[in-house]
């Protein structure tokens, strides 16, 4: 499962290194802004969480698991976020009815809260050089390139961990 292993909690703790506890949850936003559990943004995990005030590192793990595990339960997260067909079918959905060829800048904004595991969509889309996509396939084909890269960098957790 991705991001909730040890490499999710270490990443919390190398962002919280320096940090001077107590802290406050928006200090915990700011500091963890743009890491991701299973596709969700972590400022979303805070803000399922009641306690404004945490006072050791281990108290934020604490919470940030309990909220996972509550939108685990609502249903929110899927056991595998959006991966392979499943995730390119869901960029289709939501480009139904666009005009191709179409810019870089309007996909952002329809493809906005879409991760490719854990990855924002528009992370990928700024890694992309091209300004404008003709085709549908075309698009996925760059996503799927763009998103390659990173793993290979190690930016993505392993989909199976």
């Amino acid at each position: 499962m991705p991001y909730r292993g040890i490499s999710w909690a270490a990443e919390v703790l190398r962002r919280l290194k320096g940090v001077d506890f107590p802290v406050t949850k928006d200090v915990l936003k700011e500091k963890l802004q743009g890491l991701y559990w299973k596709g969700i943004p972590i400022e979303k995990l805070l803000d399922e969480i009641e306690v404004n005030e945490f006072h050791t590192p281990a108290e934020v793990l604490h919470y940030l698991a309990e909220a996972a595990r509550k939108l685990e339960q609502k249903g929110e997260v899927t056991g595998k976020g959006r991966v392979g067909i499943s995730w390119a079918a869901e960029v289709l959905r939501r480009l139904k009815g666009t005009d191709f060829p179409v810019k870089k800048e309007e996909l952002k904004e329809k493809l906005k809260g879409l991760y490719w595991r854990g990855i924002p969509i528009e992370v990928l889309l700024d890694r992309i050089e091209k300004d404008e996509f003709e085709t549908p396939a075309e698009l996925l084909h760059y996503l799927a390139e763009a998103a390659r890269k990173l793993e290979e960098k190690g930016f993505v957790a392993e989909a199976s961990a």
